[in-house]
């Protein structure tokens, strides 16, 4: 079932986790952002054709 405030929240963090990828300078810290963007990707794309 589609859940808009779940939804609202999830492109949310994904607008915080894109900032913090773009200003950080260590790449493990940004390969880990990249993971969890990718991951936040995903429950996007669940949380929408539900």
């Amino acid at each position: 079932m589609y859940n808009k405030p779940v939804h609202l929240l999830f492109i949310k963090e994904l607008g915080r986790l894109l900032i913090e990828f773009n200003n950080c300078g260590d790449d493990q810290v940004k390969d880990i952002i990249h993971q969890d963007i990718f991951l936040l990707r995903d429950a996007l794309h669940l949380t929408a054709i539900e």
